[in-house]
C-alpha cells in the first residue's frame, strides 16, 4: 500500500471522528501544571505527581516542570513524592473546565523536613490563561449565597441582567438571564458539556438541585472555537461525581416556621434535597456513582408585593392574602452519574438528568375567574455517555453521545390538555363595564403543545504538542425531531361543524370524534409520521473546530477556527409574493408551490491574547465572530394552516421561514486585571458587539391574485449595537471577611428585542422602524455587592469555654439596578383588553422605569456530630421589605395608576358605573393593583442540611 493511500485513509478516519461528534462542545476537563524546586530554588526532575482519586499523573522534567491534561473538573488532593525528600500534598486543588490550574511546590530533603508537607491550595486570583471573560462559582460559594439554583448565582456576575418580565410569546417559570445585551436565546446552558436548550425557542427549563453542582462557569465573552451556535454567553454547569469513599447530604428548606415573623409573607415554600455518592461496590474504587434528587413545591412561585386593594379583595373571597392566587408550582429533579475507570488510560461515564415542573401563572385579568388562569407543564430529560482515552501523557480524546427531550404544554387551568373540556356552548368575554376582568367561566382560549428532542454525537482530541502549544480539535452532529401545535380557538372544536382550521401544527394533528348525535364530544392529538407534509421536522447540524493554546513567558494566545453547517430539511415557499400561483382552493400547498430550503455554512475565527505587564497585572484582548441558528420555531410552518390563512386572511399569526440565515455577532473586548496585595483583585473589561441578521417578523405583501392574502413571516432584518464596561472587585477571606463588588454599565440598542417585537406592526401592515432604540432588557446600571463573614472551627471569641461564633457564616447580597425601558404613550385605558394598540407620545423605549434595590441575607451555623456535619440556616429575602416595581403603566410611568380616570373618558366610565349601581372607582383601582408589576416582598425561610 502506497504512503499516499495510507495518509488518505488516516485523514478519512480523522474526518469521520470530527463529524461524528450538542450546539457547543462545552468543556468538562481542565489542566494541572506547575514547577517543583528544592529549598535552594533548584529544579527537581523525576518528581512523581499523582492526583488522588484519579489514575492520572506525571513526572517532572529536567527543569522541574510538569503538566497533566484531561482532569475532570472538581477539587482534588495532589501528592508529590521523590526519594530523599519529604512528601508534599496540596489539598483542595480546584480543576476548572477549559482552564489551567498551577501548583508550584518547594520540596525539602528528609534531613530538613521529617513529616509530610501539607498545604491548602487556593484558586489563583488571576486566571492567566483566560483570554475571555469567565467567572467561576464553586459549590461552596453557591451553598453560602442567599440564592437558590445556578441561574440566580450566575445572575450576580458582571454583564448579566436578571430580567423579570415576559419578553416573548411564552412565560417562563423563572427569570431570564440576558448576557451583554443579547436576546434570551443567545445564552446557552450546558450540563456536563451537553446542551439543555429547547431548540424551538432557545430557552431552557431544566432544573438542577444545588447538591448536584460541582461548579458553575459563566462565560460572558471571548469563547474559544469549541463553543458554537451561541452569540452572547454560556452557563456551563459541571455536576458532581462519586469518590472512593461514601458521602451524601440531605437538605430541607421551608418557610412554615416563619409565619408572619418580622412582617414576612409565608408562601408555602418547600424544598427537599437528597444526594449520595461513592464506590458502586465497597472496596471497588474503579466504579463510582453519584445520584441526587429534589422535590419542591410553592403555593406562590414568584411572590410579589400586593397593594391593599388586592389584599382586601382576596380576604373578602376567603383566600390567603399573603399568596398570589393560582400561582403555584410543584416539581422534581433527578440526576445520576456512573463513572467506570476501565484501566489506567480509559474512563467511561454515563449519566442522566431530568426535571418536571407543573405550574400555574397568575393573570390579573382573571382575578374574578381564577380557576381558568393558565396552567403549564415543563418536562426535560437528558441521557449522556462519554468515553475518555488517554493515549499518552500528552494526548487524550473524548467521544460523547447524548439524547435530549423537552416538552411544554400550556392551556386553560381547568381543561389543560383535555381538549374536549374546552368545548362549551359559549365562552364569556371580558366585562366592558369593568375593564380587564372576565366574567366567571371564561376559558383560557389557547392551547399549546411542543416537543423537541435530538440525538447528538461529539468528539474532541487534545494534545500538548510541546511545552508551548496545546492543540484541540473536534466536532459535533445533531439530528432533531420537532413537533408543535397551537390551537388559537379550542372552544370551537365542538358541535356538528368543529373548527379544525384555526390551529398551527407540524408533527401533530387534531382528530375529532363524533357522537351519535353528530356532534364532536372528544378530540385527540395524534403524532404524524415523517411521510406527512406537516409531519415532524428534522433539522440537522454539524460542526468542526480547531484551536491552539500557546503559552510562553506568561503570554497566552488562544486562537482557532470553527465551521458550522445547518440544514432545516423542509421545503420553503417558491414565491412569497404569489405563493399559490392562482388556481382553485386546495387542501394543501402543492409541490409546485414549494422548493428545497437553503442550507448555510459559516466559518468563525476567534482570537484571544493574554499577557502580563508584571507578576500582578494582566492585560487581555479578544476578537471573535459568532453565529447561531435562529429559534427553530421561526423557521418552520404548517403548510395546511398557511394555505388556510393565505385564502382567508384573519388575525395575526407568524409563519416560519425555512430560509432564515444564521444570526451573526462580531465581538471585541479589552480587559485589565490587577492583583492588589495577596488577597484581592480588580478587573475592568470594555466590550463592543455588532449584531446583524437578527430575525424579525414582518408583513409579506399579497400578490396581484385575488386568492392570496397578505401574511406575516420572519426575515433577517433586525440588528443591534451593544457596548459596555464591566468592573469587578474580589477580596479573599481576610480577618473573617470576604466579598465581591460587580458593576456593569452598558448600552443595548437595536431594532427589536426578540423576533416577535414588531408583531403589532406586522399585523397592521405598517412599515417597521429602521432606527435603533434601547432594547427591552437594556439595564444601564447594575451593581451587585456580596459580603461574607465566616468563622471556621475553633475560631472566634470564647465564653466559658464555648466558642459561639465557630462554624458561623453570614452572607449578605445587595443588588441595585436601574430600570428597563418602555415606550411612553398618551393616556389611555391600559386595563381593558378592548384596547389592543396605543398612541406613542415619545420615541420607542425612550423612558426608563424606576431603580430597584434588594438586600438578601443568609446566616448558617454548623455543628459536627460524630462523622456528620449538621447545619441550620435562616434565609431572608428583601430584608428591608423594599417595594421594587419591575414594570410600569406606559401612559403614566407609574406602577400604581394609568391616569385614565382623570380623563373625560375615565369620568364617563365612572358616571356610567354609578348609574348602574356599580363601584366603578373601587373596581378600577383593583384592576390597577396588578401584583406582577412588583418583585418579592420580605420572605423568611429556614433550612437544615446534614452531610457526611
Amino acid at each position: 500500500m502506497s504512503r499516499s493511500v495510507q495518509w488518505a485513509r488516516r485523514l478519512a478516519v480523522v474526518a469521520v471522528a470530527l463529524v461524528l461528534a450538542v450546539p457547543a462542545l462545552a468543556g468538562t476537563t481542565g489542566k494541572l501544571t506547575g514547577r517543583v524546586v528544592d529549598e535552594k530554588k533548584q529544579p527537581l526532575p523525576g518528581v512523581n505527581i499523582r492526583i488522588e482519586g484519579q489514575r492520572l499523573g506525571a513526572i517532572t522534567d529536567d527543569q522541574g516542570g510538569y503538566f497533566i491534561i484531561g482532569i475532570p473538573a472538581g477539587r482534588y488532593a495532589v501528592h508529590l513524592n521523590l526519594i530523599g525528600y519529604a512528601n508534599y500534598t496540596a489539598e483542595n486543588v480546584e480543576i476548572t473546565p477549559d482552564f489551567s490550574t498551577t501548583i508550584d511546590a518547594v520540596m525539602k530533603t528528609e534531613a530538613v523536613q521529617m513529616n509530610e508537607v501539607v498545604v491548602n491550595a487556593e484558586r489563583p486570583l488571576l486566571q492567566k490563561d483566560a483570554t475571555g471573560t469567565t467567572r467561576f462559582i464553586s459549590a461552596a460559594e453557591i451553598q453560602k449565597l442567599p440564592t437558590r439554583g445556578y441561574r440566580d448565582a450566575a445572575a450576580q456576575q458582571t454583564g448579566v441582567v436578571n430580567f423579570r418580565r415576559q419578553i416573548d410569546n411564552e412565560s417562563q417559570n423563572g427569570n431570564t438571564l440576558i448576557i451583554r445585551g443579547g436576546r434570551p436565546n443567545e445564552t446557552a446552558y450546558f450540563v456536563d458539556g451537553f446542551s439543555q436548550q429547547d431548540p424551538l425557542t432557545g430557552t431552557s427549563s431544566t432544573s438542577i438541585s444545588n447538591s448536584a453542582i460541582e461548579e458553575v462557569v459563566v462565560m460572558t465573552g471571548g469563547f474559544n472555537p469549541e463553543y458554537g451556535r451561541i452569540m452572547s454567553g454560556a452557563v456551563n454547569v459541571v455536576t458532581r461525581e462519586g469518590a472512593d469513599k461514601y458521602f451524601g447530604a440531605m437538605e430541607a428548606i421551608s418557610d412554615a416556621p416563619a409565619g408572619s415573623w418580622v412582617g414576612s409573607r409565608r408562601t408555602d415554600y418547600n424544598v427537599y434535597d437528597l444526594s449520595l455518592g461513592g464506590p458502586l461496590w465497597p472496596g471497588k474504587q474503579n466504579m463510582t456513582f453519584y445520584t441526587s434528587g429534589e422535590r419542591r413545591w410553592q403555593a406562590d412561585r414568584n411572590p410579589s408585593f400586593m397593594r391593599e386593594e388586592l389584599v382586601s379583595f382576596l380576604n373578602g373571597l376567603g383566600r390567603d392574602s399573603s399568596i398570589k392566587p393560582n400561582n403555584s408550582t410543584g416539581g422534581f429533579t433527578f440526576q445520576g452519574k456512573l463513572a467506570w475507570q476501565l484501566n489506567d488510560r480509559m474512563t467511561l461515564k454515563v449519566g442522566g438528568l431530568g426535571s418536571e415542573d407543573k405550574w400555574r401563572e397568575y393573570n390579573h385579568a382573571y382575578l374574578l375567574n381564577l380557576d381558568h388562569t393558565p396552567r403549564y407543564l415543563d418536562r426535560n430529560v437528558s441521557y449522556t455517555g462519554t468515553f475518555n482515552h488517554t493515549l499518552s501523557q500528552k494526548t487524550f480524546y473524548t467521544v460523547g453521545l447524548n439524547y435530549f427531550d423537552t416538552l411544554r404544554k400550556r392551556g386553560d387551568g381547568v381543561a389543560f390538555d383535555n381538549l374536549e373540556r374546552y368545548i362549551i356552548g359559549r365562552n364569556p368575554t371580558f366585562d366592558q363595564d369593568i375593564p380587564l376582568f372576565f366574567r366567571k367561566g371564561h376559558i383560557f382560549n389557547n392551547y399549546l403543545q411542543r416537543n423537541a428532542s435530538y440525538y447528538g454525537a461529539q468528539a474532541s482530541l487534545s494534545s500538548q504538542v510541546n511545552r508551548y502549544h496545546q492543540l484541540k480539535l473536534g466536532g459535533d452532529y445533531q439530528r432533531h425531531t420537532l413537533r408543535y401545535l397551537q390551537d388559537f380557538r379550542p372552544t370551537q372544536l365542538g358541535g356538528s361543524s368543529p373548527n379544525l382550521l384555526d390551529y398551527d401544527a407540524y408533527g401533530y394533528k387534531l382528530v375529532p370524534h363524533f357522537n351519535g348525535s353528530g356532534n364532536v364530544d372528544k378530540v385527540d392529538i395524534i403524532e404524524l409520521k415523517d411521510s406527512d407534509k406537516d409531519g415532524p421536522k428534522h433539522p440537522k447540524t454539524w460542526s468542526t473546530f480547531v484551536q491552539d493554546k500557546f503559552e510562553r513567558g506568561g503570554v497566552i494566545v488562544n486562537g482557532g477556527l470553527r465551521y458550522d453547517y445547518i440544514n432545516v430539511d423542509t421545503p420553503a415557499l417558491r414565491n412569497d409574493v404569489a405563493p399559490l400561483e392562482g388556481g382553485p382552493f386546495r387542501d394543501s400547498l402543492d409541490t409546485q408551490d414549494l422548493t428545497a430550503n437553503r442550507t448555510y455554512t459559516r466559518i468563525s475565527p476567534r482570537l484571544g491574547v493574554s499577557f502580563p505587564v508584571d507578576e500582578r497585572t494582566q492585560l487581555r484582548f479578544n476578537y471573535g465572530q459568532f453565529y447561531q441558528q435562529p429559534n427553530l420555531q421561526d423557521l418552520y410552518v404548517s403548510y395546511r394552516f398557511l394555505q388556510y390563512k393565505l385564502q382567508t386572511g384573519g388575525y395575526f399569526v407568524g409563519f416560519g421561514n425555512p430560509n432564515l440565515k444564521p444570526e451573526r455577532t462580531i465581538a471585541y473586548e479589552v480587559s485589565f486585571a490587577r492583583q492588589i496585595g495577596d488577597r484581592s483583585r480588580l478587573d475592568v473589561t470594555a466590550y463592543y458587539k455588532d449584531v446583524k441578521d437578527l430575525v424579525e417578523i414582518t408583513t409579506i405583501p399579497a400578490g396581484s391574485g385575488v386568492l392570496s392574502k397578505s401574511f406575516t413571516s420572519f426575515r433577517n432584518r433586525d440588528f443591534a449595537t451593544i457596548k459596555g464596561v464591566d468592573v469587578g472587585y474580589l477580596m479573599r477571606k481576610t480577618n473573617h471577611l470576604s466579598g465581591s463588588i460587580n458593576y456593569s454599565f452598558s448600552f443595548a440598542n437595536g431594532t427589536g428585542s426578540v423576533s416577535g417585537t414588531q408583531g403589532n406592526i406586522a399585523w397592521t401592515g405598517s412599515e417597521p422602524p429602521r432606527q435603533t432604540a434601547p432594547l427591552d432588557f437594556d439595564q444601564r446600571h447594575k451593581l451587585s455587592f456580596n459580603l461574607d463573614w465566616s468563622f471556621e472551627k475553633g475560631e472566634g471569641f470564647s465564653w466559658n469555654g464555648w466558642k459561639p461564633l465557630q462554624n458561623l457564616t453570614v452572607n449578605a447580597l445587595y443588588n441595585v439596578g436601574s430600570g428597563t425601558p418602555y415606550t411612553p404613550t398618551t393616556v389611555f385605558n391600559e386595563l381593558t383588553l378592548a384596547s389592543v394598540s396605543s398612541q406613542p407620545s415619545g420615541p420607542l423605549n425612550s423612558r426608563y422605569g424606576p431603580w430597584t434595590q434588594n438586600l438578601d441575607v443568609k446566616a448558617s451555623r454548623g455543628f459536627n456530630v460524630v462523622h456528620t456535619r449538621l447545619e441550620g440556616f435562616v434565609w431572608v429575602l428583601n430584608v428591608l421589605d423594599t417595594q421594587n416595581p419591575v414594570t410600569v403603566f406606559t401612559s403614566s410611568g407609574s406602577p400604581t395608576t394609568t391616569g385614565w380616570l382623570n380623563t373625560n373618558d375615565g369620568q364617563a366610565y365612572l358616571d356610567n358605573a354609578a348609574a348602574k349601581g356599580k363601584d366603578g372607582l373601587g373596581r378600577y383601582r383593583l384592576a390597577e393593583s396588578d401584583p406582577n408589576f412588583y418583585s418579592n416582598p420580605r420572605l423568611v425561610r429556614f433550612g437544615v442540611r446534614t452531610s457526611f
